[in-house]
């Protein structure tokens, strides 16, 4: 009973966790097409960042902010 529990748990957070970099890696690309890509194609990698992680999770209701040392 409670591992059917704790894996009912643990598959929402995968879920939650999935959704949320999916968003993240959607909100780069988009920052990235409007920058304009110096490099092309396939070879250009994707870092999550910030920037890209904060729209995704405030989608959620979840805000974060930069600490005031990283500024």
């Amino acid at each position: 009973m409670l591992s059917s529990r704790v894996r009912l748990i643990s598959l929402a957070a995968q879920k939650f966790i999935s959704e949320v970099a999916m968003d993240a890696v959607q909100h780069s690309k988009r920052r990235g097409a409007n920058q304009g890509s110096r490099k092309g194609g396939k070879d250009r990698k994707l870092i999550l960042t910030l920037e890209d992680l904060a729209p995704a999770l405030h989608e959620f209701g979840i805000t974060i902010k930069k600490p005031s040392y990283y500024t």
